[in-house]
């Protein structure tokens, strides 16, 4: 460990030598958290969830922001560590060592939460799945949240909720930095990373680049499965990731290449573990984006974008399992933005895209089209539209969306929200739909399937009681109707997804913020019931509870500055006892658990513009468990033990 980290640390002083063209002192026009108040930080703007850009507090959804800086500050090693600190989410086991993340204890990882990465849609398009440990985190610039439905926005994938990402890689990022990071447990070496940004203005033009390499475990512990065979993960779950981000624009246009490989080593498989070694999966990915925005009228944008997606979902091919199939998407939408006064402004558009899948010649017989051929097509339009209004006492903003689907036909949601900001004062209330597409699997294997529903009612509240505090509370309730769930017959070995009457929860949770110059601290809070639920594959033993997520969450990211160069930045999560499988047929409750994590930044210590970071993971090695969140026979997926990690940043001087 000691030596990689010198050989980190020698590798980004070395690249101080190409810093001449750099101007000393100039300032990043970005938002920065050490300096805000904690008004400015409630007053983030956010368009994630609204028809312009709005302040946090008064965008109709219930948002989350979460900055680089904090997720710099917490130490994050990944993705799942940054969205574990939202109280509404937490996460599972799914198949073949994939985490999937679960919403307000809803499983929402298969077509359920829409991912973007900057702009791109990030689900998987065979079964619309999440691989959250793909994304390099010390190139997030935000993360924007909707902690709830946003299909009257973004369509068939955003059923529970929206996560959508932000990279340093924008237009107004001027710059460069790079990164090392190396994480070591008592089974073995835990991660190993590195990654470079840069970004120059030139003239009217912009360019960024951003390139990420990095290679980890899933964990260290044991995996026994319900037949009593077990394997040491430590060398059998290795996960690779390499990401290449290039982003151009001039005036109005942008253009955007993404490619990336992404690949994970497992043994655990599907129910049973393989006995001849881990086996390899892979999600190669490449994009293209394009789009151009113009105003041919004061209060008039128009926006129009193209994009392209080739990958290659789930590809394995050796003696335990072949699938190899090409999915490739083409979109291409106008939306417009009208805002004929001050208070009232108006959002329309209209998408398009074509889905398509081609089935390698490896592809096993039982993963082929029974109906013979060797790949499907799938259109899909919309047409959408949204209006808020100011009406002084309340902000009404209303709208919905109508989507039609080749083969699943048609859905319609709206979407209502009533919200205002009374000097500390807050309040949201909104009821919204949402829906599920049927993926390209979930079609193959059922081709009646019809596409999920959900109804949504959702209440925040919010007071800043001083400089320094501020408290608030929420109530949600989630109904989904036909929840597309997949089914196993061991009798007839087959497998298919089929529509179950209706599942959902209900719920409340709270926070609690403070924010004093350098120092600031946020305690969360979240609890759910099974709220009717008819679907046996997600029941647990307590009728309150669904199986793989704890009814009761808390939260706890701090930092403090003892000097102007040390932070120091204690986490915590407490996990109620959870619901899950411990042998086949056999439910338990698993105990509570508490994970508590302590960082320790130290900026310019051995040179200007370096920081340098040491963290320590599952302080107290706490025997945290993934469970699966339906019954299909996967034994829980041990977490990593304590973790020792070492990073080091250098921040180049900015761009005159």
């Amino acid at each position: 460990m000691h030596r990689s980290f010198v050989l980190i640390v020698s590798i980004l002083l070395a690249a101080r030598a190409g810093a001449a063209s750099f101007i000393p002192g100039a300032e990043a026009e970005l938002f920065s958290l050490e300096r805000a108040s904690l008004g400015e930080i409630l007053n983030i703007k956010t368009s994630v969830a609204s028809v312009e850009s709005a302040p946090l507090r008064e965008t109709p959804g219930l948002v989350t922001v979460i900055t680089g800086e904090e997720i710099e500050s917490s130490g994050a090693r990944d993705l799942v560590d940054v969205l574990r600190q939202v109280p509404e989410f937490e996460f599972g086991v799914d198949v073949q060592g994939n985490l999937g993340l679960g919403v307000k204890g809803n499983w929402a990882n298969e077509g359920k939460t829409l991912l973007l990465w900057d702009g791109q849609p990030y689900n998987e398009m065979a079964y619309s799945t999440l691989q959250l440990l793909r994304f390099p985190v010390e190139q997030i610039e935000r993360v924007e949240i909707i902690r709830g439905p946003g299909s009257a926005i973004y369509g068939g994938l955003a059923e529970l909720a929206v996560i959508n990402i932000i990279t340093r890689g924008r237009k107004d990022y001027t710059g460069n930095s790079a990164y090392g990071k190396y994480g070591q447990t008592a089974g073995g070496y835990a991660r190993r990373a590195g990654g470079y940004s840069f970004g120059r203005v030139y003239g009217h033009t912009s360019v960024s680049a951003q390139l990420s390499a990095s290679g980890s475990q899933l964990s260290d512990g044991v995996y026994r499965d319900f037949s009593g065979h077990s394997y040491h993960m430590n060398g059998n779950s290795g996960i690779n990731a390499r990401s290449l981000n290039l982003f151009v624009s001039n005036g109005g246009l942008s253009a955007r290449l993404l490619l990336d490989d992404y690949s994970m080593r497992e043994r655990d498989h599907f129910d049973t573990l393989l006995t001849t070694g881990a086996t390899k999966v892979q999600f190669p990915l490449r994009s293209f984006d394009l789009s151009y925005g113009l105003s041919p009228a004061e209060n008039l944008k128009l926006v129009t974008r193209f994009y392209l997606q080739d990958s290659r979902p789930w590809k394995e091919i050796d003696e335990h399992f072949s699938y190899d199939k090409r999915a490739q998407r083409y979109f291409g939408g106008l939306t417009a933005l009208y805002a004929p006064s001050a208070k009232t402004d108006i959002r329309a558009g209209a998408e398009f895209y074509q889905d398509r899948v081609e089935v390698g010649r490896l592809t096993a017989a039982g993963s082929s089209y029974a109906t013979g051929g060797s790949g499907r097509r799938y259109d899909n339009s919309s047409l959408f539209g949204e209006a808020g209004l100011d009406l002084d006492i309340v902000r009404l903003t209303a709208g919905g969306r109508y989507d039609h689907n080749s083969r699943v036909g048609a859905s319609f949601v709206p979407r209502l929200a009533l919200t205002r900001l009374y000097n500390d004062f807050h309040f949201k209330a909104i009821y919204s739909q949402a829906f599920r597409s049927p993926s390209i699997e979930n079609i193959r294997l059922s081709p009646v399937i019809k596409a999920e529903r959900t109804t949504a009612a959702e209440f925040e509240t919010g007071y800043q009681a001083s400089r320094f505090v501020f408290v608030s509370a929420n109530v949600f309730e989630t109904a989904i109707k036909r929840p597309i769930i997949y089914y196993y017959d061991s009798v007839a070995d087959t497998e298919n997804y089929v529509n179950y009457p209706r599942t959902g929860t209900r719920g409340w949770g709270a926070s609690f913020k403070f924010k004093n110059g350098s120092s600031r601290a946020e305690l969360g809070y979240s609890m759910y019931s099974a709220f009717h639920n008819k679907v046996p594959e997600y029941a647990a033993a307590d009728s309150a509870a669904l199986l793989g997520f704890p009814r009761h969450k808390v939260t706890l990211n701090s930092s403090f500055s003892p000097s102007e160069r040390l932070t120091i930045s204690p986490s915590a999560i407490y996990l109620s006892e959870r619901a899950g499988y411990c042998a086949a047929g056999n439910i338990k409750k698993f105990k509570a658990a508490a994970l508590v994590n302590i960082y320790l930044s130290l900026k310019e210590s051995l040179a200007k513009g370096l920081t340098l970071g040491f963290g320590v993971y599952n302080l107290f090695d706490s025997a945290n468990k993934f469970l699966q969140p339906y019954a299909s026979g996967h034994a829980p997926l041990p977490g990593g033990s304590r973790e020792l990690a070492l990073k080091a940043v250098y921040e180049f001087q900015r761009f005159r």
